[in-house]
């Protein structure tokens, strides 16, 4: 009996062992930890997005020539004629507008082409002032830190402002190892960034804006099949485990068996 009795303390004792250390911590899911054991990352510069191709972008012609706009079939109204039309980058790095062709765009930011484009037609319409805009600015968000493809509502999104727009990361998310995956602008394969989130260095680091075509992946916590996400959880799981054992042993008491 007393060897039985032993045997059952010892479930219990791996029990509570396997729960202490199986649950998902303040420190796995904290924000802003100045911790020496946390990555430190560098303070990086902000760096416009630049077209690559594929991009389509949303050109804008204004002038007051009507005329001139007529040749390029911008429709007039009023005082000044604008109209918008989407134009595909194409592999070699260029777009065509009406009488305007191979215009090298890849590899420049959103304002650069807007001034490109605008010496281009100013042969044509001297008075020409050109804006260009992104229409694919679209982001996306894998795994356990949402689902979904999002708008790029401002230029300087960053990564937590992301996140929230899925919904914020699940509580198994594993925040230690990010992934960003990034059209590479130089053409080839993607470029994989991984990083820890919850250290407070990423802020201004290079990890933290996010830019047009990026896609975030979050994965569970390794062994995430035996964590348990919170301390409630864990006290239940104790007092389940417990009275289970405590049931057991009274039963084999009434029987006779220790």
């Amino acid at each position: 009996m007393k060897l039985r009795l032993i045997n059952i303390i010892r479930v219990l004792v791996a029990v509570l062992a396997v729960t202490s250390t199986s649950c998902i911590t303040n420190k796995d899911n904290t924000y802003f930890q100045d911790s020496d054991k946390l990555p430190k990352y560098e303070k990086a510069e902000y760096e416009y997005y630049k077209i690559i191709p594929n991009d389509q972008l949303v050109i804008r012609l204004l002038t007051l020539n009507e005329e001139a706009a007529a040749i390029f079939n911008f429709e007039s109204g009023g005082s000044s004629s604008s109209t918008e039309f989407t134009y595909r980058v194409y592999d070699d790095g260029t777009i065509d507008i009406p009488f305007v062709n191979s215009i090298p765009v890849a590899g420049l930011t959103i304002r650069e082409a807007s001034k490109v484009i605008e010496e281009k037609l100013k042969d044509f319409v001297p008075d020409a002032m050109v804006k260009v805009a992104l229409a694919n600015d679209m982001f996306y968000i894998v795994g356990e830190g949402g689902k979904g493809a999002f708008n790029l509502y401002k230029e300087k999104l960053n990564i937590f402002q992301a996140l929230a727009l899925a919904g914020g990361p699940a509580t198994n998310a594993d925040k230690k190892r990010v992934r960003l995956v990034r059209p590479n602008v130089a053409g080839g394969r993607p470029i994989v960034k991984e990083f820890d989130l919850r250290t407070v260095s990423i802020i201004d680091s290079e990890y933290y804006y996010v830019y047009p075509n990026d896609v975030i992946y979050l994965s569970s916590i390794k062994g995430n099949f035996w964590k348990i996400e919170d301390y409630n959880s864990a006290l239940g799981t104790i007092t389940t485990s417990i009275g289970f054992l405590v049931s057991v042993f009274n039963l084999g008491v009434t029987m006779g068996i220790y």
